[in-house]
C-alpha cells in the first residue's frame, strides 16, 4: 500500500507538471492520467474507461484568465483510483473526485495566500542583488514546491487513507443516488461542450453546427464520420481561400504595372 501511495504522488506530480515543465501539453485531463493510475493499481484497461467517462463529464472544466473552477489533477487521480478500488466506476470517481479536487484547490489557496510571498520577496532579494542563478532556481523550485507539493502530498494522504473507507462510504450510499450519478455524468458532458460553444459561438459557424448535429441525429453517422466531413469542409474553405487570395494578389500586382506604366 505504501509503494501506490508513493507512485500516486509521482502521478500527481507528473499532472501538476503541465503548470511547470510540460506546458499545455493537457497531461493533467483524466484521458492522460487515468491510464497511469490504472498502470499502478493493475487495472488499465478499466482505468481508460474511468478516463475518458470522467474527461466527457469534465470537458467543460477550463481554466480562463484568474478562474480555476477546480484541480483536475486530484480529481482526475483520486476519482480513478477510487472509481477502481471500490469496482463502481464513474459514479465513484464523481462521488469521490469533484469533492476532493475542491478541497485540494483550498490547501493551493492557503498556500497562494501565506507561503508564496515569502519566496516571492525573497527573490525579490536576489534581483535587487544582481544573483540571476538564485533567482532563476528559486522561481522555479520554489514556485513547484510551494504550489504543487503539498497537492501531491494530500493526494497521497487521500489516497492512502481513504481507500478502505470509501468502500464503506460508497456501500452505504443508496444504490438510486449512484444510479443518479451515472445519468448526471451522462448529461455533464453536454452542459461542458454548452459551456465551451458559448466561448466560441459566432454568427459565421453556426451553420457547420447544425450541419453536424443533423448528420449525427438524422443521418446516424459515427463521431468519426462527422470528424472526416469537418476535415473536408476545412480543406475546401481553405485552398478556395488561398487560391483567391493569389488571385487578388495577381490582380492588384497588374493593376500596380499598369498604374506605373501610365504614370
Amino acid at each position: 500500500m505504501l509503494v501506490k501511495t508513493l507512485l500516486i504522488g509521482i502521478v500527481s506530480l507528473v499532472g501538476y507538471s503541465e503548470y511547470f515543465l510540460t506546458g499545455a501539453s493537457m497531461i493533467f485531463r483524466p484521458i492522460a492520467l487515468a491510464p497511469l493510475v490504472g498502470l499502478v493499481m493493475g487495472n488499465v484497461g478499466e482505468a481508460i474507461k474511468v478516463g475518458a467517462a470522467m474527461e466527457l463529464a469534465y470537458i467543460g472544466v477550463v481554466e480562463v484568465g484568474i478562474s480555476t473552477p477546480q484541480d483536475m489533477v486530484s480529481a482526475s487521480v483520486l476519482g480513478t483510483a477510487f472509481a477502481l478500488s471500490t469496482g463502481k466506476g464513474i459514479s465513484a470517481a464523481l462521488t469521490f473526485g469533484l469533492p476532493l479536487s475542491m478541497l485540494v484547490l483550498i490547501v493551493q489557496n492557503v498556500m497562494y495566500i501565506f507561503v508564496a510571498p515569502i519566496y516571492v520577496n525573497k527573490m525579490d532579494e536576489y534581483a535587487k542583488e544582481g544573483k540571476d542563478h538564485q533567482l532563476s532556481m528559486l522561481a522555479f523550485w520554489g514556485g513547484t514546491a510551494v504550489n504543487f507539493i503539498p497537492s501531491a502530498i494530500f493526494i497521497m494522504l487521500a489516497f492512502y487513507f481513504g481507500t478502505g473507507f470509501s468502500k464503506q462510504i460508497i456501500n452505504a450510499i443508496p444504490q438510486f443516488v449512484q444510479d443518479g450519478l451515472v445519468v448526471a455524468s451522462g448529461l455533464l458532458p453536454a452542459f461542458g461542450f454548452a459551456l465551451l460553444i458559448q466561448q466560441m459561438l459566432r454568427k459565421d459557424i453556426v451553420p457547420y453546427m447544425i450541419l453536424g448535429f443533423a448528420l449525427t441525429a438524422y443521418l446516424k453517422i459515427p463521431i468519426i464520420g462527422i470528424a472526416i466531413f469537418g476535415l473536408v469542409i476545412v480543406m475546401i474553405i481553405y485552398y478556395n481561400e488561398v487560391k483567391m487570395k493569389k488571385k487578388f494578389d495577381s490582380i492588384g500586382g497588374g493593376i500596380d504595372d499598369d498604374d506605373d506604366e501610365n504614370f
